[in-house]
Parts: structure tokens; C-alpha cells; sequence
């Protein structure tokens, strides 16, 4: 009969392969998701291994791999043509209204032969799918994968996590038996993803912040980005490097996807709009850092005197995006003709740099909250990206 490996979320199995015809599902993973335990009353020393990480992680991942409820959408609506399977009389919509409400910790994949009313969809999903139209049916043709026989397996993820109730069950990939049964090489069963976002900013200083903030905050999804490589010195530093560098990429057929992000400055705009005036490939993106409403009634120092002013546009560096003191203002240096404004930078920005950069662990009295929203923006833009 062979061996089996499947993926399920909690109970519910999505995906499943036989023996060498192994499906990966290493681009759900990383390294600290592989889980082990010793095999009882074995003699085989080797423990059991398995990864397994919470649906709500694994949902970003998703994200940043296409698989969107927009895309999720589009397989619905155009299911395989080699199915038998009749199609649903349901609209997307439909269909999605009852998904976002299941929870699987009711569901599983054991029937009876004869079943009981109610045995394959629990009740409430019975109504809700009674509720959704004025139809006539037998029920225990409604079951759960009814309902999702037209999404693909990381389709079904992403749309049963829209329902909170699942969002802390295990998405598990059971790969052991293959591998013991020798029909797979341990070395064959991986983590981590290959399909990797290249991010580009003007400077080392915004590279290593950022770099930081997503292994502080966002560590679940860490291995998708990348940067440049500030070894042998940066690159591309100040708007007009940038620019250039993104022109250059403009000129051939990238492979990469990339992400160039320019401060939330008076310089940056100005090349950011630079930027978006040239024919962009489908996977390059070009964003500054964004505007935020702490932003817009911030301490500056002018020529003359103190006073408070918006620097969104202005003079918002990626330091600005950091845990700052009550001592924070902004220096007004050189005016910007074409866009009507100064250019400004924030004074004594290396000592909130190196706070920042010195954490090792995420630390409790420390306000990430701008950071979460630039990283929010960040991972959109890559999203948009994949799902092109």
C-alpha cells in the first residue's frame, strides 16, 4: 500500500503524497519548526520529526508567497477543467462567507460509513450554507471539502485563516514515514524559501535597521528578505546613487524581485518620484518610508527659532521610525524648490540608532510601533510583487 505524508491544519487534511512522489512543503518552515520526539517501544533510535508551526504564522508566509485571498478568488472562480466534479452553486463570496466563520477544531476527517446527520458538516455550517441561498440539497453532500474543493492546498490555509478561530491550530507537515520507509532521503526534506525579496535603501544605516527590526519583529518570516551586502561598504549611498541603480535595473531583465525604499524625506520623495516616472518591471517596487500621524506635529529647528511642524515628506529618516525621547527634534537644513519645502534631519540620530541596534530580544518597554507600520508597508509592497 506504501507510505503516506500529508499537511493538515489541526485535523483536517489539505494535501497528502505517497511514497517518492514526496510534495515539499519546506517554504512553509524554517529551522526552529522542526519538531522531534523519541519513537516508544522502538528500537529505532532515530526520533520521530515532523514541522508544525501556528496557522497565524504561517498565514504570512502565504502572503509573501502569492497565495492571496485574491488568488484564492481567482482559483475558485476558475476551478480545473479535468475535475468531474460538479460546480458549486455558490459565488465565491458565498463560499468565503462560510469559510471565515468554521472552526476546525470541531471538523475531522473520520466518517462512518453510514452517516449521521450532521457528521459531515457540523450543524452550523449546515445552516450557513442554508442561510446563504434558498436551496435544496442533501446535507451530507455539503460537507467541508465541498466547500473547498476548488481552492488548492495553501489556498485552503489561507482562507480558513480568515477565521479566528483557527488561526492558533498547528499546520503540520507529516513527512516521517517516507523517510523511514526509505522512500525519501532525509536530505531531500528542507525549510526555508528560495523565492527571496532583495530590499535596496539609500544607506547602510536604514539596511541594518530594518534588518534588525524584521528579525525582532517579524522572525517567522525573516528568511524572505535579503540585503545588500555592506562588507565591502555600501553601495548606493544618498537618492541620486539609488536612482541610478534603479534606472540600471530598468534597463534589463531582472530576475530578482526587489524593493528599493527611500526615506520619508524631502530628498527622498523627490526621487522616489524620480523613480515612478520610469517603466517599472512587474517585480520591482519602489516605496518611501510611510507617512505617519506622529509625524505630522513633530519639534523642529529653524533658522530663527523652535516650533512644531509636520515632516512627513520632509524630513522623516528611518531614525524617526525609532523609539524616540521627549529631546527629539528635527534640523531644518536646505530648501527643496521643486516641491516647495525644506529638507530636514533629526538631530542626534546615531544615539537612537545604536539603542535600537544593540537589542537582541524583542524588549517590552521599547515602542516598535512605527517600525510595525513600516514593516506592514514593507511586506505589502512584496506581496503586490509575488502576486503579480
Amino acid at each position: 500500500m506504501g507510505t503516506y505524508s500529508g499537511l493538515s491544519l489541526g485535523k483536517l487534511e489539505v494535501a497528502w503524497s505517497k511514497n517518492e512522489n514526496l510534495l515539499s512543503h519546506s517554504e512553509l518552515y524554517q529551522e526552529e519548526n522542526l519538531k522531534s520526539r523519541p519513537i516508544e517501544n522502538s528500537d529505532d533510535e532515530r526520533p520521530e520529526e515532523w514541522y508544525e508551526q501556528s496557522l497565524d504564522l504561517v498565514k504570512d508566509r502565504l502572503e509573501l508567497l502569492g497565495y492571496t485571498l485574491e488568488h484564492a478568488k481567482g482559483e475558485f472562480e476558475n476551478p480545473s477543467p479535468f475535475t468531474d466534479d460538479e460546480p458549486l452553486p455558490l459565488t465565491f463570496e458565498e463560499v468565503f462567507s462560510i469559510l471565515k466563520t468554521i472552526d476546525l477544531n470541531k471538523v475531522t476527517n473520520e466518517f462512518s460509513e453510514k452517516p449521521k446527520p450532521g457528521e459531515f458538516a457540523p450543524e452550523y455550517i449546515q445552516e450557513l450554507v442554508r442561510s446563504t441561498r434558498d436551496l435544496s440539497f442533501a446535507f451530507n453532500h455539503w460537507d467541508l471539502d465541498a466547500l473547498l474543493e476548488n481552492f488548492s492546498p495553501y489556498s485552503q490555509l489561507r482562507v480558513l485563516a480568515e477565521s479566528p478561530h483557527n488561526l492558533n491550530l498547528p499546520v503540520i507537515w507529516d513527512f516521517d514515514g517516507v523517510v523511514r520507509n526509505g522512500w525519501v532521503e532525509r536530505e531531500q526534506v528542507t525549510h526555508g524559501t528560495n523565492r527571496k525579496f532583495l530590499i535596496v535603501t539609500e544607506g547602510s544605516s536604514d539596511s541594518k535597521i530594518l534588518r534588525k527590526a524584521i528579525d525582532l519583529l517579524r522572525p517567522h518570516i525573516k528568511d524572505f528578505f535579503y540585503f545588500v551586502d555592506m562588507q565591502e561598504g555600501y553601495p548606493f549611498t544618498g537618492t541620486g546613487n539609488l536612482f541610478n541603480f534603479v534606472k540600471g535595473l530598468c534597463s534589463i531583465d531582472i530576475q530578482n524581485d526587489v524593493v528599493v525604499i527611500f526615506d520619508n524625506d524631502a530628498e527622498g520623495v523627490l526621487a522616489m518620484n524620480r523613480c515612478t516616472s520610469l517603466r517599472l518591471p512587474e517585480n520591482l517596487k519602489v516605496m518611501k518610508l510611510p507617512d505617519l500621524p506622529e509625524f505630522r506635529r513633530f519639534l523642529t529647528v529653524g533658522p530663527i527659532s523652535e516650533e512644531f511642524a509636520e515632516i512627513n515628506g520632509k524630513a522623516a529618516s528611518i531614525e524617526c521610525y525609532l523609539d524616540l525621547d521627549e529631546f527629539a527634534k528635527v534640523r531644518w537644513t536646505n530648501y527643496r524648490e521643486s516641491l516647495n519645502c525644506y529638507h530636514g534631519s533629526l538631530i542626534a540620530k546615531d544615539k537612537y540608532k545604536k539603542k535600537f541596534l544593540k537589542q537582541e530580544i524583542k524588549e517590552n518597554d521599547y515602542n516598535y510601533s512605527k517600525l510595525e507600520r513600516t514593516l506592514d508597508l514593507v511586506v505589502s509592497e512584496c506581496t503586490c510583487i509575488r502576486s503579480n
